[in-house]
């Protein structure tokens, strides 16, 4: 009956495609399911978040390119739509430029805006904007750590960012953060920069915590990596320097990096970097002629303590020493609806490579395919690489499918199939193995203000059998398949959701795990006020049929909820702005757990049945 009548309310709450709960931000379930950081995956939600505050302009078309989701032939199509037919006066003339899909347009829709455009070349960044952030928060119940001693600090999160940007030609960052359990003023995170962009033939400068990104990220990508969602090609389009994540902890370099156009097509990156003990140089030779784009990379670290490893089964093959030095040579090419891209690239200290490749078909705006091949050398080292990989890119071969296209009824499809397999032993898998993974989506509009989407994933992969007593390392399948349905709507000021999923989590020798979740969404905007209320209510077995949840947040204080054990989760957001310049929000949220004694486990854990969080937060824009 318990189940019965939680499907029956999701049926009768009807839900919208809010700037929340948009394509874009339902993918970060999937990412979590997939193993995706932590951190990666609130990087990514504090990206989405900051165009929904920010959004860019749809006609200016160079600050388009670093949009997520976006490709180069999308890219190319829009410059040559606007060149044709003059600036966009709606969202709604995507729908005529080539290659914007339904899927397209709904991950990028939040994330933009429609108005004139001029290319000022003049420098006047006295007419910039400031921007600042400021906000605490932390858990109501006091955890383990704090009892033991382990934790220094108090449960207190509290953090603040000032950023200037001038028409992208200027922008200047300050961000600090202590997170919960540090004391004030030890170990707290930083992050800052200064960078210029397009002044005369400096095409870009950067002094502090940036990222750099080249190719399909075999031999240089720091920072964010996109991931892949059903439908979306991996291919990666490498921008160059960008300034580091506001409060990405992982992943950044520090120092300074230029990019000089030096005529020609060609343009050259060089790079000096050092984080914790780790010192890097290099550099990165591009051209670009017509729709054909290039580049060479360099990269050389250097360690101040060399990387030993106990020897265990599965690391045979990993780097030990205090340098590394990679080489790469990437390309890309769009010949009319077909875009073919890959790189090539050489770890220097083994002699071993890494590839990839693959191509792009945009046969017409509602159908698209594309298929790449991946293979990575036993031991490729870099420290630095990020292509698209189940794993990392070490040890692993794959070829990955994904194809968008409308179907009868108005339905429109979205499927990715990825196939790999590990060649030698890996962490948990100690012998070769192979895995496959397949995301479907279905979506269904009914008529401006209701759409429906089915979401189906299938997860199989090959491991250690757990707690075997044998001196035989022996590989067990394992298979994890979920299906979500959401349905969601607008009725005026209300935005409303409901959605259910459904996973199980099956192995060889042990016993299958079941999971579900029920939940529904409320927002209502009025004037200068927004409220948004969540809850959803979960059974699940345990660890392997875990259920990720997206809800409402505050920028920078990101959070993706797994959903484990019997109980519900719940949350309210609001914002309210007081001026055109002046907003405030606040977030409570609250997980409740009949009948355990403790929430969590380690220096994490809290003991009662139900755990508390709370943030504040203020933002001006000056």
């Amino acid at each position: 009956m318990f189940l019965k009548r939680w499907l029956i309310l999701f049926l009768l709450l009807p839900l919208c495609v809010t700037a929340q709960e948009t394509y874009g931000f339902e993918a970060l379930e999937d990412w979590s399911a997939d193993g995706v950081s932590e951190s990666a995956v609130a990087e990514m939600g504090d990206v989405l978040m900051h165009l929904r505050e920010n959004p860019i302009n749809i006609n200016d078309t160079a600050a388009v390119a670093s949009l997520p989701f976006i490709t180069p032939f999308q890219h190319r199509a829009l410059r040559n739509y606007i060149l044709l037919y003059g600036q966009l006066i709606s969202l709604r003339e995507l729908a005529f430029v080539p290659g914007f899909d339904s899927t397209t347009v709904a991950l990028i829709e939040p994330l933009v805006k429609v108005e004139p455009y001029v290319d000022d070349k003049s420098f006047k960044p006295w007419q910039g904007h400031h921007n600042i952030v400021a906000g605490t928060g932390g858990t109501i119940e006091r955890a383990q750590g704090y009892e033991n001693g382990n934790y220094a600090g108090d449960n207190m999160r509290a953090l603040m960012c000032y950023t200037y940007n001038y028409r992208g030609r200027l922008s200047v960052r300050l961000a600090l953060d202590k997170d919960p359990g540090e004391a004030w003023g030890k170990g707290n995170y930083y992050n800052y920069h200064i960078m210029l962009n397009d002044i005369g033939r400096l095409k870009n400068i950067v002094v502090g915590r940036y990222n750099l990104q080249f190719g399909q990220g075999l031999t240089m990508w720091t920072g964010l990596a996109p991931f892949n969602i059903a439908g979306v090609s991996p291919m990666r389009f490498g921008q160059g320097i960008k300034p580091s994540g506001a409060f990405y902890e992982d992943n950044y370099l520090e120092g300074a990096a230029a990019t000089v156009n030096i005529g020609w097509g060609f343009n050259t990156t060089l790079f000096a970097s050092r984080v914790e003990g780790v010192d890097l140089l290099g550099g990165h030779l591009g051209y670009r002629k017509g729709n054909f784009f290039g580049g060479v990379t360099f990269a050389y670290s250097n360690r101040d303590d060399s990387v030993t490893l106990r020897d265990y089964v599965y690391n045979s093959h990993y780097f030990r020493g205090d340098r590394i030095a990679n080489v790469g040579v990437d390309a890309m090419w769009q010949w009319r609806r077909i875009t073919l891209y890959g790189e090539a690239a050489l770890a220097c200290d083994s002699g071993t490579v890494a590839m990839v490749a693959g191509t792009l078909v945009q046969a017409d705006s509602r159908n698209r395919f594309g298929i790449s091949v991946r293979h990575f050398d036993e031991a490729y080292h870099n420290p630095y690489a990020q292509p698209f990989a189940v794993g990392s890119a070490q040890n692993e071969s794959g070829v990955a499918l994904d194809a968008i296209s409308r179907l009868p009824f108005r339905i429109d499809a979205t499927l990715s199939l990825d196939l790999h397999k590990f060649s030698a032993p890996r962490y948990g898998a100690y012998m070769p193995s192979s895995g496959q993974w397949l995301r479907v989506r279905l979506d269904r509009h009914f008529g401006k203000y209701i759409n429906f989407t089915l979401r189906y994933a299938y997860r199989y992969k090959e491991r250690n059998i757990p707690n075997i007593d044998s001196v035989l390392y022996l590989n067990e399948n394992t298979l994890r398949q979920q299906v979500q349905a959401e349905l969601r709507s607008t009725l005026g000021q209300w935005q409303l959701s409901s959605r259910g999923v459904a996973c199980r989590f099956d192995s060889e020798k042990g016993t299958p795990q079941f999971g579900w979740a029920v939940g529904v969404a409320a927002r209502y905007t009025h004037r200068r006020i927004q409220t948004t209320l969540s809850a959803a209510w979960h059974n699940v077995d345990g660890y392997y049929s875990r259920i990720y949840f997206s809800e409402s947040n505050l920028q920078y204080v990101w959070m993706m909820p797994a959903l484990n054990g019997r109980g519900m989760r719940a949350s309210a957001v609001i914002r309210y702005r007081l001026s055109d310049r002046v907003m405030v929000g606040a977030k409570y949220a609250v997980s409740l757990m009949p009948g355990v004694e403790a929430i969590g486990s380690g220096d994490s854990m809290t003991k009662g049945d139900h755990r508390q969080t709370w943030h504040v937060q203020l933002r001006l824009k000056l």
